[in-house]
C-alpha cells in the first residue's frame, strides 16, 4: 500500500514539473526569440539502492527551436532571423547566442543587446555611425553608402547541445553543439522574431496535466483511506 503511494505521489511531482514548463512557457509567449521548452523524463539510467542496481529516469528539458513568426517594426536595428542561425553577442562570461534581435546603439556608437552586450560582427563588435543605416539579408551592414561591417550568424550541427542561459541566450561552452556558419539563414531588417509559443496548444496542455494531476491525488486519496481500514481491521482483531 505504501509503495503504491510513494509511485503515485512520484508521478505527481512529475505532473508538477511538466506544469512549471508549460506556465513558463505561457508567460514568455509576448517574448521575442522565446523558445519553447518541453519537460520530460525520457532518459533512464542505473542508480545503486538497498536493494541492488535498479532503472532511474530523470528528467530532461529540450528545447524546440523552429521558427517563430515574424513582425514588422520599421526600426532598422531590429533584426529578425529565418532559418537556423543565432546572433552572436559578447556577454561577461564569454560568447553567447541570441534570436532576440531587439538592438540599438550605445553612447559609443556601437551595436548592441537592450541589455547592453555587444553585438558581434565577424571582426567583433559593429561600431555604427551615420544616418542611413541599411542591413542586408546577408547581415551587411552599411552606413551612408559604406560597408561597416557584418554580423557573425552562427548556426549549430546539433542545437540540442546549446546550453539555456538567462535573458534569451543560449552558450555552448564545452563546444558539443557543431558551429558553424549560419549559411542558410537570412537577416530582415526592420522585424523582429516572435516568440514560438502557441498559446492554445500550451493551455491545452495545462489542462491535461491537471487532470492527470487530479487524477493521481484521486488514487492516492483511496490508498489513504484503504490503508486507514486495514489498519482498524487489524485493531478489532
Amino acid at each position: 500500500m505504501i509503495e503504491g503511494m510513494e509511485i503515485m505521489a512520484n508521478a505527481s511531482l512529475k505532473q508538477i514539473n511538466r506544469l512549471d514548463s508549460t506556465t513558463h512557457n505561457l508567460a514568455n509567449v509576448n517574448t521575442p526569440g522565446f523558445k519553447v521548452e518541453r519537460f520530460h523524463y525520457l532518459k533512464t539510467i542505473s542508480q545503486e539502492t538497498g536493494n541492488g542496481t535498479e532503472p532511474v529516469q530523470v528528467p530532461e528539458t529540450t528545447i524546440d527551436y523552429s521558427q517563430g513568426i515574424m513582425q514588422k517594426t520599421g526600426n532598422t536595428l531590429d533584426l529578425a532571423i529565418t532559418g537556423n542561425g543565432f546572433f552572436a553577442v559578447q556577454t561577461k562570461d564569454g560568447v553567447a547566442y541570441t534570436r532576440d534581435g531587439r538592438f540599438t546603439l550605445n553612447e559609443k556608437s556601437q551595436l548592441v543587446t537592450r541589455t547592453g552586450e555587444n553585438v558581434l560582427g565577424r571582426n567583433g563588435k559593429i561600431t555604427i555611425e551615420g544616418n542611413d543605416i541599411q542591413i542586408s539579408q546577408n547581415g551587411v551592414i552599411r552606413v551612408d553608402g559604406e560597408e561597416v561591417g557584418e554580423l557573425k550568424i552562427a548556426g549549430f550541427s546539433d542545437p540540442s547541445a546549446l546550453v539555456k542561459l538567462n535573458m534569451g541566450y543560449y552558450g555552448d561552452p564545452d563546444n558539443l553543439a557543431g558551429i558553424e556558419n549560419g549559411e542558410d539563414s537570412q537577416i530582415h531588417s526592420g522585424h523582429i522574431e516572435l516568440s514560438n509559443v502557441q498559446a492554445i496548444s500550451e493551455m491545452v496542455e495545462m489542462i491535461n496535466i491537471q487532470r492527470t494531476f487530479e487524477s493521481y491525488q484521486k488514487v492516492i486519496k483511496t490508498l489513504s483511506e484503504q490503508d486507514k481500514m486495514s489498519t482498524n481491521r487489524i485493531g478489532n482483531l
